[in-house]
């Protein structure tokens, strides 16, 4: 039922970002947004991505939503240009040139666009296939994006040690939440 649900939102392009502000607390200023996927039912109203997400992981069809996700985060940053966003994604968008060419093509020449995009993978998926994750930042940092490891702590218990794993030093770490 969900998996029709979510397949008729994307066609009727009922697919919003709702923006939460991540804030500095040493300076108390937004930082930036990040970009939280909400479907919209049939009456307008909308469903939080823990709602569908988990049915449509199972059913292989998270691509589809990571590619609508980075079309409306480009797209708010396109419209904002004093707006830098996060978007997360799933551990199957690291291995979906799709993705990435969709990426690549929105960002040919728009350096301004491609700095304020932060594309969050959980530590977790970044650690699962370590090389996949590593082409997969290497190519978005190559477009000029950055990345960060979401929910750190769940497995690592350092950013260092992290870092050195992953090899790599363009990271933005985000502290597992409780």
């Amino acid at each position: 039922m969900i998996a029709e649900q979510v397949k008729q939102a994307l066609k009727e392009n009922r697919f919003k970002l709702a923006f939460q502000p991540v804030v500095s607390a040493a300076a108390g200023e937004v930082n930036f947004y990040e970009g939280l996927v909400r479907m919209i039912d049939k009456e307008g109203q909308p469903i939080a991505a823990g709602g569908f997400v988990p049915v449509i992981e199972q059913m292989g069809l998270m691509r589809l939503i990571d590619r609508k996700v980075l079309d409306l985060g480009l797209g708010a940053l396109e419209n904002n240009p004093e707006m830098n966003l996060s978007i997360n994604v799933s551990g199957m968008t690291a291995a979906d040139p799709v993705w990435l060419r969709r990426l690549e093509e929105r960002l040919q020449d728009r350096l301004d666009i491609a700095s304020r995009l932060i594309v969050e993978i959980t530590e977790t998926v970044a650690l699962d296939d370590i090389n996949e994750s590593s082409r997969f930042v290497s190519s978005l940092t190559k477009f000029g994006c950055r990345v960060a490891l979401d929910d750190f702590g769940a497995v690592f218990p350092s950013p260092a040690r992290v870092k050195r794993c992953l090899g790599q030093n363009r990271w933005l770490i985000r502290p597992r939440h409780h």
